[in-house]
């Protein structure tokens, strides 16, 4: 039987990997109240609990992850990735590809120890080429947030500890069974890994959906920390739309932990189910 915390797709077998819980608060939602966000997400006050969520593949004789986590950089409450692995009996220096979604610290500082040293130091880092060149390569565009600063700032840090082992990828293929597909919205270049083996696929999908309960009967719901909220919105039916039409699983890092389900329509609209 398989494990709650496991999936098995074809000859991949995933293992989601919490990194550990984050709050925020119901004003990070666009254009809806605090009261009806607490509402939907069944809460009495104005914060949010959000899983976060990465996952391990054993693929073709060894193992790749899709986003490292925040690291120490979030507090007591995050940052629990590598040893979560450990207790799974994987070594971080066994990690052969780390593919990921997005730059944003939750997926991308767990790269990085304390002390800036590489946690996964064996491991070939993938990111998509429009999201390298935001954060590596361009200057931030004037007016930059806060947390776009401290951003670019977390990532360049991160990826000093990975000279020369940054793969950056384009749409399609980039290893045979798995394929980028941009989702750009949410970051510049915000990607989704399309797993396939034997017929069957899943999407992890990254940062498509924050909060299942508002945004998958809502897609429109975009998050104040989306770089672009209208591509964010088109992004998020585009990769509905697709992943119901294909029968693909998904796998996301703040859906419910484990973060594995299913997304068919409803309807004009969509319905979420945990699978």
């Amino acid at each position: 039987m398989t494990q709650p915390n496991k999936k098995t797709i074809g000859d991949i077998e995933i293992t989601a990997v919490s990194d550990g819980l984050l709050t925020m608060t119901s004003d990070r939602v666009i254009g809806m109240t605090g009261a009806e966000v607490a509402r939907r997400m069944g809460r009495t006050d104005d914060k949010m609990v959000l899983e976060v969520n990465s996952f391990l593949l054993k693929r073709d004789g060894g193992y790749d992850l899709v986003d490292a986590g925040c690291g120490n950089t979030a507090g007591p409450t995050l940052g629990k990735q590598a040893d979560n692995l450990r207790g799974l009996g994987v070594d971080p220096t066994t990690i052969r590809r780390v593919f990921l979604t997005h730059f944003h610290p939750d997926h991308s500082n767990g790269l990085i120890d304390g002390a800036g040293q590489a946690v996964y130091p064996n491991a070939e880092v993938f990111a998509h080429a429009d999201e390298a060149k935001f954060w590596i390569d361009d200057d931030l565009p004037a007016g930059a947030t806060e947390m776009m600063i401290n951003g670019k700032r977390n990532t360049l840090r991160a990826m000093a500890a990975y000279p020369d082992r940054l793969t950056r990828v384009r749409d399609g293929e980039v290893l045979p069974g798995v394929a980028a597909i941009l989702q750009s919205g949410h970051t510049p270049g915000h990607t989704g890994w399309l797993f396939q083996s034997r017929g069957e696929g899943i999407l992890i999908w990254g940062d498509i959906v924050h909060l299942a309960a508002i945004q998958v009967a809502e897609p429109d719901a975009a998050m104040t920390f989306d770089y672009d909220p209208a591509n964010a919105r088109a992004a998020r039916r585009r990769t509905f739309d697709r992943v119901a039409a294909d029968k693909l699983f998904v796998a996301g890092a703040h859906l419910d932990f484990p973060g594995f389900g299913t997304i068919t329509r409803n309807g004009s609209g969509y319905r979420y189910e945990t699978a």
